[in-house]
């Protein structure tokens, strides 16, 4: 095998470097490689920064800006990964090369590859979700029945709790080891890419329990990052002498302290007007979807979840959830009078509706961020620490005129501050945010190989290592790529026996 990449869905660089002795595996890659914090994307989101990470380029050159989100035409879109983003395993499978694609967030639909493809989530129910598609039943049959996602990622609307919720993660991450192996063992890849989700997961419920030592899930966290560690020492046995070994994570994680509304922040100031009366369409379906959470077993929920419609099954999603903030935002919206509207997530995404030429535009996005800078974090009393992100430095691309046009993450000392788009709260803030922690843009990384510096500590970019996976695979690289070769982190065995620059191309003969 050439090249071996597992992703570790929000691993955190501070949870990694705190737990290390913890972690032999981790360790052992580290010190027989170069390895050190990775800055993720704005957004760092899964989708598009696992996309991000494998064509190299920001959102606005490959056109990807969320799972969900609102497209200028004041529609929904939705994030997906086709064959002509330019993904490393595309540039692969073009070359010859036989590559595997496991389980990377928003790979559906699967499209065909020189190899194989298994879809990430969100995938609707009943849907095809491999390439080719006669994998599906052949790998339901290896693990019992292939799973993609937990339906429900909030324990707390959960009959049992977290006590319920754990063993749903577990079985999810057990049978994507399980199915990551048996692909392995049966197509023999040059190139494998895939990712895991369960510290994503945790980290999401589990957070605020790691300083309580009266929890009873104050380890869990720790318990998760070692089996992520053993997860990774049974996929090295596939790899040989030869293999670049790639660990990272999209991004990193942060506890959160609150939750701001922050379409009701700019109502609140004149930016933003709804209709008379706020809808909240899918209020049936939402009830309907609580008092199944509240009754039924997690176990029963998974089952009803497979064999129901698609339409039906994603009431059950956070991802069918977010869908639902975000058409109530289009639908609830007075457009002809709003100057500017928000989604939300792990950072405030500001769209400017006026459209009364650039000095009207610098104008609005100068009272943004002044208004964002004078927010108080209502459970300590302080100023907020925003961080700004301009759409003209952040997205270059043909497609910067779909990116915001504002983004901003929030900080209250080390907690970040989620953001809730949702209309009709009537409240600016919420001391229970959905989530116990966030995604920041501190994400980890460690490559190994047979040509890469050994104990090395180099901070990176998300965007920098397809670049640098494909020098190291002896391909010729996109002259599109934003990020750029790591060549500090290289070094090339010469064919004569002697060592050259990693800067000097390579061009593939496979």
């Amino acid at each position: 095998m050439k090249a071996m990449v597992i992703g570790i869905d929000s691993a955190s660089p501070v949870l990694i470097e705190k737990w290390k002795d913890n972690l032999p595996n981790l360790r052992s890659i580290m010190d027989h490689g170069a390895y050190g914090v990775l800055k993720s994307i704005v957004p760092p989101e899964s989708v598009p920064a696992w996309q991000c990470f494998a064509t190299g380029k920001n959102p606005a050159k490959i056109g990807l800006f969320g799972f969900s989100y609102i497209g200028r035409d004041r529609k929904l879109k939705h994030g997906r990964t086709t064959p002509d983003l330019g993904c490393f395993w595309d540039i692969c499978s073009n070359r010859g090369l036989k590559v595997g694609v496991f389980n990377v967030p928003g790979t559906y639909p699967a499209y065909p590859v020189n190899g194989f493809m298994v879809c990430g989530f969100p995938v609707p129910t009943r849907a095809a979700w491999s390439y080719p598609k006669t994998l599906m039943k052949r790998l339901d049959k290896a693990v019992g029945g292939y799973e993609i996602d937990v339906p429900v990622t909030k324990p707390s609307d959960l009959k049992g709790g977290e006590e319920a919720y754990l063993p749903q993660v577990d079985r999810l991450h057990t049978k994507c080891l399980e199915a990551a192996k048996a692909l392995l063992g049966w197509f023999h890849p040059d190139v494998f890419m895939m990712t895991f989700q369960g510290i994503d997961l945790v980290h999401h419920d589990f957070w605020r329990y790691m300083d309580d030592q009266n929890s009873p899930y104050r380890n869990v966290l720790r318990d998760w990052y070692v089996k992520m560690d053993h997860a990774v020492q049974e996929l090295r046995q596939f790899a040989t002498a030869d293999t670049n070994l790639l660990l990272l994570s999209d991004h990193g994680s942060a506890p959160a302290s609150a939750a701001l509304y922050v379409n009701e922040y700019l109502a609140e100031n004149g930016m933003l007007k709804t209709n008379n009366h706020v809808k909240q369409s899918g209020e049936v379906l939402t009830r309907f979807r609580s008092w199944l959470l509240r009754n039924l077993s997690p176990e029963t929920i998974a089952r009803v979840y497979k064999i129901s419609p698609s339409f039906i099954s994603k009431r059950l999603t956070l991802s069918g959830s977010i869908d639902r903030v975000l058409q109530n935002l289009i639908d609830n919206i007075s457009w002809d009078e709003t100057k500017c509207f928000s989604t939300g997530g792990h950072q405030a995404h500001f769209y400017i509706t006026n459209q009364n030429g650039d000095v009207a535009q610098s104008e609005l996005r100068d009272k943004l961020i002044n208004m964002m800078g004078q927010l108080i974090d209502p459970t300590t009393g302080e100023k907020v620490r925003p961080i700004f992100h301009l759409r003209e430095d952040t997205f270059k691309g043909p497609f910067q005129d779909e990116a915001p046009d504002l983004c901003v993450e929030l900080y209250s000392g080390d907690e970040k501050i989620q953001i809730s788009p949702r209309l009709g709260t009537g409240k600016l803030w919420s001391l229970s945010p959905h989530f116990s922690s966030i995604h920041t843009r501190e994400g980890f990384w460690a490559l190994a190989g047979p040509n890469v510096k050994q104990g090395l500590r180099l901070d990176a970019g998300l965007l920098d290592l397809a670049p640098t996976l494909l020098q190291l695979l002896g391909f010729e690289g996109s002259s599109d790529f934003d990020g750029k070769i790591l060549d500090s982190a290289l070094a090339v065995a010469h064919p004569n026996g002697g060592i050259f620059s990693s800067g000097d191309v390579l061009v593939s003969n496979p």
